[in-house]
């Protein structure tokens, strides 16, 4: 059916539009719409149901191209037929069924009633219980190699382990140079599950070159469930 993301219209399936916002998250909206622009290769890092991989090939246009991860079964095969339903005038989009980490390996995957929250790390204040299951976890850096690809704009919501995330790409972060654009929500409150702080946070993004500020200006860095945009430091 089609349905309205703020102003753009795209085609879901029906039985997911209680989980698809006509308004939400209006600044990252505007943010892909501005910088990701014809023939441009994109990375959407924890795709769900795949309707921001779909905006993003739209303003790519079939001279580009978009790679989309998603280890939940459930929300790729949705984000898989959301991304056939919208194929007209796209970049072709490859789905990764995979999570993306700082190493290639099998992980314990934590599933909840309310799929946005599943995680390599237990969900906080959910109140059912996670079935969990094995996933692979793959790098940025090998999905790259081996697409051949690389992306000058990366969408990044990992619950929490975005800074293993970042820290896959690094090789990715550096061929990109100073074309890269990074958009990714932080997730604070999930950090000490994954063995990070603030400062570990900090130290993680100038290690990648890279520099942080938030997507709203006059807002806190990381706040919880907010926009942080990365860009190489220019050093």
């Amino acid at each position: 059916m089609p349905w309205r993301v703020h102003d753009v219209t795209v085609r879901i399936d029906p039985r997911v539009r209680h989980l698809v916002p006509h308004d939400s998250e209006r600044a990252l909206f505007q943010f892909i719409q501005q910088h990701v622009t014809l023939g441009e290769t994109a990375l959407d890092v924890g795709s769900f149901l795949g309707i921001y991989a779909v905006l993003a090939a739209r303003r790519a246009g079939p001279g580009g191209r978009v790679i989309a991860f998603e280890p939940t079964v459930w929300s790729a095969a949705i984000a898989r037929r959301h991304l056939g339903f919208n194929l007209e005038g796209a970049a072709p989009i490859t789905l990764i069924e995979s999570a993306a980490g700082d190493c290639a390996r099998r992980a314990t995957f934590y599933e909840y009633d309310e799929p946005y929250v599943n995680s390599l790390a237990e969900a906080v204040d959910v109140s059912s219980h996670p079935t969990n299951r094995a996933v692979d976890v793959v790098t940025i850096d090998e999905v790259c190699d081996r697409c051949a690809v690389v992306p000058t704009f990366i969408r990044m919501d990992v619950q929490g382990a975005e800074f293993h995330a970042l820290r896959g790409a690094r090789d990715t972060i550096r061929r990109a140079g100073e074309r890269l654009k990074i958009v990714a929500e932080m997730h604070p409150q999930c950090w000490s599950s994954f063995g990070i702080d603030m400062v570990q946070a900090k130290e993680t993004i100038a290690s990648l070159g890279l520099t942080a500020e938030p997507l709203q200006p006059g807002t806190d860095l990381f706040v919880r469930d907010g926009h942080v945009v990365l860009r190489p430091s220019g050093e």
